[in-house]
């Protein structure tokens, strides 16, 4: 005789048990109690707090949990007991404010999560019985054991979540790198004659990946998608180089660092609009530009010895963290804890360079007649500026203060004792002084 599979079985009206269900319920047996006074049934509830967001569970999941925990006494965590508790559907829906239908499915949900187990009775009712001690000597109803079993797995979860956050974080600051490379290439590109004949092609290509940016949600996922902004960067800036190498006006060598993405150069020839803030931030008209000096070997970082003059007096006391203070857009870029000049030189060459339309021939030449920790204080705080303060934009603005810079008429100390006014009423924090 043979079994007819698509035969069904009559419902008993028991709760329908899955595989899912059986798993969490064999999960939840293996809980043995923790030694008597150490238990810590709030770790636990905070190790599922962190961990709630991406367990995929409906709304209202954690305040139910917490609601639930509170039931439990410290006792029923410990050896020989369990941490169950019995409210009703009815207590549930009115905590919730919900319906008791939607309670049920709630509780479901938190089952075939392995969040929580019901332990029914014979009945089907739920209930408990506590003895003069506290101590639970019957009872059916929430197992919540499985706070305590998966506590490390929910500490694992949030971490990898907070991690994976970074990821995209760090991500997305390189596709919008690629994409401004792109398009200020495509602009250089545009000044020197017609667009390549495949233009048209990868700016569509480019705005279908920026588009689709917004539309995934994984690390991995965006990851293809930065590689291939990153790559049309690459085949962009390449066109730019076999266009017009004899234009003064597009550095195809710039100075800087290897494998930077490159940007329509800011020339270092003044214009009489342009404006650079002096002691008083004034706005005065700039008078004609003297001709650089002969270029100092980059190799030389030390504050005030990278070129033959001496303009700068104080600026010398900077400290890394105030410059950071001062200069919150600088900040954004730096991502050690403890930054050095040497991390903070990088993040300004890279990133603040990126964001404010700096090019590398620009920078390049900045660190050549500054210094680079003087540069990186003279961007910190062109940064500061809002955009209506700028005639000709950022770059502009920062060319003009190195034009400045060889003849003494770049004043630092001033701009920096104007930002520290602005923040903290006077130079910063005020040092003790000595008997």
């Amino acid at each position: 005789m043979s079994l007819n599979s698509n035969v069904s079985m009559p419902s008993s009206g028991l709760r329908r048990l899955s595989i899912v269900m059986l798993t969490a319920r064999d999960q939840a047996d293996q809980y043995t109690g923790a030694a008597p006074g150490s238990a810590k049934p709030l770790r636990y509830l905070a190790a599922f707090q962190e961990a709630e967001p991406y367990l995929g569970l409906p709304s209202q999941a954690f305040k139910l949990i917490a609601w639930l925990l509170k039931q439990t006494m410290p006792c029923d965590w410990e050896e020989g007991s369990r941490p169950i508790c019995w409210p009703s559907a009815a207590r549930q829906a009115e905590f919730l404010g919900l319906s008791e239908a939607r309670v049920k499915v709630l509780n479901r949900a938190l089952y075939e999560a392995g969040i929580i187990v019901l332990r029914d009775s014979p009945t089907g009712k739920r209930y408990g019985r506590r003895a003069p001690d506290g101590r639970i000597i019957e009872a059916y109803g929430f197992d919540l054991s499985p706070l305590a079993v998966r506590h490390d797995e929910f500490i694992f979860l949030a971490a990898e979540a907070r991690a994976e956050r970074e990821r995209m974080r760090a991500l997305k600051k390189r596709a919008t790198c690629a994409r401004r490379a792109i398009r200020q290439t495509g602009e250089a590109l545009a000044v020197l004659g017609p667009l390549p004949p495949d233009w048209p092609r990868l700016e569509a290509e480019t705005a279908e990946l920026v588009a689709a940016i917004s539309r995934v949600g994984r690390s991995d996922e965006l990851t293809v998608i930065v590689k291939g902004l990153e790559s049309r960067k690459i085949e962009v800036e390449a066109w730019l180089r076999k266009a017009g190498p004899g234009d003064k006006s597009v550095e195809t060598n710039p100075t800087g660092l290897e494998n930077e993405p490159h940007y329509t150069t800011t020339n270092l020839s003044f214009d009489s609009k342009d404006t650079v803030v002096l002691g008083d931030e004034s706005r005065a008209a700039e008078p004609p530009a003297p001709s650089l000096p002969a270029p100092v070997p980059a190799e030389n970082e030390v504050l005030g010895e990278s070129v033959a003059f001496q303009p700068f007096e104080k600026i010398e006391r900077l400290q890394p963290a105030e410059l950071l203070g001062l200069a919150p857009r600088l900040a954004e870029h730096v991502h050690q804890r403890f930054p050095t000049w040497h991390d903070i030189v990088d993040a300004a060459g890279s990133g603040l360079c990126y964001e404010l339309g700096v090019s590398n021939h620009l920078w390049g030449e900045a660190c050549r007649v500054m210094g680079r920790q003087m540069a990186t204080v003279a961007l910190a705080i062109v940064s500061t500026k809002p955009p209506e303060h700028f005639i000709r934009g950022a770059g502009g603005y920062f060319a003009a203060m190195v034009k400045r810079a060889p003849i003494g008429e770049l004043n630092l100390d001033r701009s920096l004792w104007k930002l520290r006014r602005d923040k903290w009423g006077g130079s910063g924090p005020q040092k003790r002084r000595s008997c």
